[in-house]
């Protein structure tokens, strides 16, 4: 039995996009140039690539598991010896994009981009073990709760929430947050003239 007894999601679109920011003014400074300034495809990638991972989404859970389980002899389950526990544990998801899946392309004499933002994913996922709680534990004959039992618990939960976060609408809202990022980021430091679109890559 596993319920979710919290969900929250945490947009860290502001923090990112100041960090962007920054990169942007700091690192291609030819955007800040005149009209006269010849932007290519090779330059904007590049500076794109060098954003790496861009997290738009954190995800934070508390989860709450139970476990039993029975010494058994071949699948015979040996009275007595039923072991059980109930833990809670706290985690965190980071979604977004890899930046070097972005794809630019330069149309109406390379003064139009357009640029394609892949599909987002879940770029770390983290189980805070200093959280692991233990609401209750019952011990079987022969068959004791051990230490080892909450971590392996908690770690084999991942999988399963990794899978459930994929299944929901998570992963479509950090790729709509990155490519609104990333638009907006361009939009301000290309010169007059410039015009870009961004879209989002279709599923494969």
């Amino acid at each position: 039995m596993k319920k979710l007894l919290l969900g929250v999601l945490v947009g860290v679109l502001v923090i990112a996009a100041a960090g962007a920011v920054f990169f942007f003014r700091g690192g291609f400074p030819a955007l800040a140039v005149g009209s006269s300034t010849v932007i290519t495809v090779e330059s904007l990638q590049e500076q794109i690539l060098s954003i790496g991972e861009l997290a738009t989404v954190e995800y934070d859970y508390t989860n709450v598991i139970t476990m039993k389980d029975s010494l058994k002899i071949k699948n015979w389950k040996v009275p007595g010896t039923q072991k059980s526990f109930i833990v809670s544990f706290d985690g965190t998801m980071k979604l977004g994009i890899d930046a070097s899946g972005v794809a630019v392309e330069a149309t109406k004499n390379s003064q139009a981009f357009s640029i394609t933002v892949p599909k987002a994913k879940i770029l770390s996922h983290a189980i805070h073990e200093e959280t692991l709680k233990v609401l209750d534990q019952k011990s079987g004959l022969f068959n004791t709760v051990q230490i080892e039992d909450y971590a392996t618990l908690a770690v084999s939960q991942k999988q399963a929430m990794e899978e459930k976060v994929a299944k929901g609408d998570l992963l479509a809202r950090a790729e709509n947050e990155a490519a609104q990022m990333l638009k907006a980021l361009v939009d301000g430091f290309l010169p007059e003239g410039y015009t870009v679109e961004v879209t989002i890559a279709a599923a494969p």
